[in-house]
């Protein structure tokens, strides 16, 4: 049994770092909610996870499946190639298959556990790129109904952005054809589909859009056009769906992250609430100075100055919590704990992981190659998932949220929740009263 996105929203709620009044709480009172991506194979990952948030008195823990991680686990061609003469057949595209059998795992595993605390999130779902010379003009969308909605759909933005962006936001004919062409590509339509498919036949409690590379209209465009699609056509408003102001790089590039002050940073802040405001989005991730895929040796210090005018102004301007996404957690000097609403952690749990094995390997390798079965079976993976959960555990100590589940058990009402154990179908759970 899985968190909701309803639920899920309540706990976000709980651990928001503002005051009614809108005041920051003192840090020991803050709490940053750890969202792990799990990764193939899932049954390690996700089995680690459900143990770390079922220790000691629950902690919440989001387990994030990739665009990439999902393709993977259905057996996409193109991330695991077949042997030679064998051929790979899907009766839907990778990524909605392996989202699905990774969140049915999921699923299991909270109930093995008997934990009511884990969540499944969608992570860098990640919108086509737009590429100009992709998209030049094509007779065949310059005329109908499509070519009216879409650019009346920019215009849109445009004018809404406008007042805060200014000439930022000046497109030519030129531009507005361009991005008229990307709505309408193929490759957008796909990946629109997929995602809408997925929250659709997954219910996931948390989805992310990653645009980070679209010109700041199509940002705005986009984000609306799938948050919109998900509330009004599927009717769902229980998903938490994160959206993208800026970039934040991968290893060896955070370095070029400038840090604003004054009206500079005001300003950034406002842009986000005018972001906010317009799309609809439950959360939001914007550059702080981390980067994905950082290094053992390599620790960011997090721009809290830049969280705590953001955050701010985003409670104050939209009247809500809005949890701010930090990427590349693995890499962050510290946790800013509750203004990082939520702490995406991945390389951290794959070097926890392969660290294990490897070490286990290293000590047992000349029996290993003797064909001792005893060095070679499943403890070799029991190593590894015990070490991906003690790196749980570490992450939820260092937000904060360890053992958080007893305040969510006292002001949620999960303590009526009951999971059904695997045994005879006696009522167990770790909230039972």
């Amino acid at each position: 049994m899985l968190m909701t996105g309803a639920e899920l929203r309540k706990v976000f709620e709980l651990a928001s770092p503002f005051t009614p009044e809108g005041k920051l709480k003192p840090e020991s009172e803050r709490v940053t909610i750890l969202a792990a991506n799990a990764n193939y194979p899932f049954e390690l990952q996700s089995r680690a996870f459900a143990m770390a948030s079922a220790a000691g008195e629950g902690s919440p823990i989001m387990v994030q499946l990739s665009h990439n991680s999902a393709e993977t686990a259905a057996g996409d061609p193109s991330k695991i190639p077949p042997l030679p003469g064998v051929s790979h057949y899907s009766n839907d595209t990778n990524v909605v298959i392996g989202a699905k059998m990774a969140a049915d795992q999921i699923s299991l595993y909270a109930e093995q556990y008997n934990t009511p605390l884990l969540a499944v999130s969608l992570d860098h779902f990640k919108v086509p790129a737009f590429a100009p010379s992709k998209y030049s003009p094509m007779s065949r969308h310059d005329k109908g109904i499509g070519k009216r909605v879409t650019e009346a759909r920019i215009w849109h933005a445009v004018e809404h952005m406008y007042p805060m962006f200014g000439s930022e936001v000046s497109l030519t004919d030129e531009n507005i054809k361009l991005y008229s062409h990307y709505l309408t590509s193929e490759e957008y339509i796909r990946f629109k589909r997929d995602f809408v498919r997925i929250v659709e036949n997954v219910r996931p409690a948390w989805g992310m859009i990653d645009t980070e590379h679209l010109p700041p209209v199509l940002d705005f465009v986009v984000t609306r056009d799938i948050i919109d699609t998900v509330r009004q056509v599927l009717g769902n408003h229980d998903i938490m769906i994160e959206a993208e102001f800026g970039a934040t790089g991968v290893s060896g590039q955070a370095l070029d992250y400038q840090k604003l002050t004054g009206e500079d940073l005001q300003l950034f802040a406002d842009k986000v609430a005018c972001f906010i405001k317009y799309t609809g989005a439950d959360a939001i991730a914007y550059p702080i100075g981390m980067e994905h895929a950082a290094k053992k040796s390599v620790r960011h210090e997090p721009d809290i100055e830049r969280l705590e005018v953001v955050q701010s102004t985003l409670f104050k301007t939209v009247g809500r919590y809005i949890p701010f996404a930090q990427h590349g957690g693995s890499g962050a000097a510290k946790v800013a704990r509750g203004l990082v609403g939520k702490n995406n952690v991945n390389t951290h749990f794959l070097v926890a992981g392969a660290t294990a094995i490897g070490e286990y390997s290293v000590q047992n390798i000349e029996g290993m190659r003797a064909g001792d079965k005893k060095y070679c079976g499943t403890t070799i993976f029991t190593i590894y998932l015990t070490a991906v959960a003690e790196a749980a555990l570490f992450k939820l100590e260092e937000a904060g949220s360890k053992n958080f589940g007893e305040a969510i058990k006292k002001n949620l009402g999960m303590a009526k929740r009951v999971l059904t154990a695997s045994t005879g179908g006696k009522k167990a759970g770790v909230y039972d009263e």
